[in-house]
């Protein structure tokens, strides 16, 4: 009883109402942002065998929605971004079958070695370059002259840290994105080998080149919102504007467990090693030269140190690169 007393009186407050409010003037017609035509939509009730196509056939864009779909000449940006060849469009993918891709060292579990220090700058600090997009800063160095964006890492070991795998082996970086006049991140390790790179686009096109000492450079249209993958190949892969117009990421490719790249002040850490001695390697990546027009780029700063390490407490690596 008392069910049923609730139920008229809710019947009876939506009669009391009346009709629900008026939509928008614009609902439906040539003016309509798309939110207008959600609200008529979402008035009617559809039936199993009606379509989502059939909620906009009554307004004056029905017709066009249909034929953007099948068309794919999207009103609202073109093919690129919503048409038939966007949708189709396959990321290409590599498999190596036959590629070991197994640690080429002893794993071992528990290890407790660590190596931690601190990477810094001598000397006078590159001024920022002017490009087209705007300024590029040279070298990323805080108050402290800490460096940030500097890799550390070791490249040969017997014994070492088991790396997770379920099914393939987990792989670290490979990931490019256009942000503004730059490309981020400025430098980051891509391993195990073989990978793969992806290059993600902001809002405007750019054209890419893809830099491998050993091949030729690769030009690549990144269109708004787009995408360009490849694979990366062993070694040091630059990627900037063909203009050179923006901050150009680097890209080290290389198998190894043991890595880091510096913070904002120059710190690294790089933990889970077994007593003994290591050969560290560092390497910032080159800074722009030469005067007006295109930037180009020299050599990078490489530097190596020889460190003992043992088993009770961090080794201490500290590291001033320039001049």
């Amino acid at each position: 009883m008392r069910l049923a007393a609730v139920i008229a009186a809710v019947i009876a407050g939506s009669a009391c109402r009346g009709t629900p409010p008026r939509l928008s003037p614009v609902a439906g017609g040539d003016k309509d942002d798309g939110h207008g035509e959600l609200a008529k939509a979402s008035t009617r009730f559809m039936t199993a065998e009606e379509s989502d196509d059939d909620l906009f056939a009554s307004s004056g864009r029905g017709a066009l929605h249909k034929h953007e779909r099948a068309s794919g000449d999207d009103a609202y940006g073109g093919s690129p971004y919503g048409g038939s060849g966007y949708a189709s469009f396959i990321v290409p993918t590599w498999s190596y079958p036959s590629v070991n891709r197994t640690p080429k060292y002893n794993q071992v579990v528990g290890l407790s070695g660590a190596i931690e220090g601190v990477v810094s700058w001598r000397g006078s600090v590159p001024a920022p370059r002017a490009t087209g997009c705007g300024p590029i800063e040279s070298l990323r160095m805080a108050a402290d002259r800490g460096v940030a964006d500097v890799l550390v890492y070791i490249e040969h070991v017997e014994i070492g840290r088991p790396l997770p795998n379920e099914g393939l082996p987990a792989s670290v970086g490979g990931l490019v994105i256009k942000r503004g006049c730059a490309l981020v991140p400025t430098l980051q390790i891509v391993t195990p080998l073989p990978a793969a790179l992806s290059i993600h686009g902001d809002a405007h096109q750019a054209r890419i080149v893809v830099t491998n000492a050993p091949s030729a450079p690769k030009l690549l249209e990144l269109q708004e919102a787009g995408r360009a993958s490849l694979e990366v190949a062993a070694g040091v892969t630059r990627i900037d504007a063909a203009d050179g117009s923006l901050a150009p990421a680097w890209v080290v490719a290389l198998d190894t467990p043991y890595y880091a790249v510096t913070d904002d002040h120059g710190h690294f850490r790089i933990d889970e090693l077994a007593p003994g001695s290591y050969e560290v390697t560092i390497w910032q990546a080159p800074l722009p030269s030469g005067g007006t027009g295109a930037i180009k780029y020299g050599a990078p700063t490489i530097a190596h140190r020889s460190i003992k390490v043992d088993a009770m407490k961090a080794a201490r690596l500290d590291i001033a690169l320039g001049r």
